[in-house]
């Protein structure tokens, strides 16, 4: 693990993002940990949100050269791993996220930001993956808009969890669109990094919180490579 994902699921947990107890997700899953990306709603958790991303970004090869961003979620995303990249990496990169609707005014593209052209490779960035359908949906609108293809996509947080109809969302989305995906942390990270570590002077994952962690991954997870 690199020091910028031990750092990034610290800043987790401070921002109460990653929260562990017992949560009911969309599936009907009951889950003992839960990721909620609203919390990142100041100046201060979006910056640190950026260089996490931008941190991720930069282990890619070969570099994109546009950071995309589909609405509304990934908005902010794009647009603070791009000054991000610039600030702290001393890398140019351009950005641009959709619009759900097309304006019937003024600038009616459906992209705003830098259209990408011919020569130009796309990073998309979200916050995670659940069965990969509006991933899908979102690259296979930028095709009709765009020449550029998207080569990577980053996601804050892989869950490592099947779908309700057993799939590896991820390596459907990699298989189906030909294309990597990308996390800057994993579950099993969480585990690695948070067992028995005090943050703020607080244990924040037990060993019972550990063991119950370990035995939803054993019950729904897909394998790491």
């Amino acid at each position: 693990m690199k020091e910028y994902q031990s750092e990034f699921i610290s800043f987790l947990v401070k921002i109460g993002a990653l929260k562990f107890g017992e949560f009911t997700l969309k599936s009907g899953r009951v889950s003992p940990y839960f990721f909620n990306s609203a919390t990142f709603d100041s100046g201060h958790a979006i910056d640190r949100l950026g260089f996490f991303y931008a941190s991720q970004i930069v282990q890619i090869e070969p570099r994109p050269t546009v950071v995309f961003g589909p609405a509304y979620k990934g908005i902010p995303l794009a647009v603070a791993a791009a000054i991000s990249l610039k600030r702290d990496f001393g890398i140019e990169v351009a950005y641009c996220f959709d619009r759900k609707e097309a304006k019937a005014h003024g600038d009616r593209g459906l992209l705003v930001g830098r259209t990408p052209g011919e020569g130009d490779r796309m990073v998309m960035v979200d916050d995670v993956i659940t069965d990969g359908g509006t991933k899908v949906e979102a690259v296979e609108r930028l095709k009709t808009l765009s020449p550029a293809p998207v080569t990577d996509v980053v996601i804050a947080l892989n869950r490592l969890e099947k779908t309700l109809d057993g799939d590896d969302p991820v390596a459907r989305l990699e298989k189906n669109l030909g294309l990597r995906v990308h996390a800057i942390a994993t579950i099993d990270q969480v585990l690695e990094s948070l067992e028995g570590k005090e943050i703020d002077g607080k244990v924040v994952l037990d060993s019972e919180t550990s063991n119950r962690v370990r035995s939803y991954r054993k019950d729904y997870g897909v394998d790491e490579d």
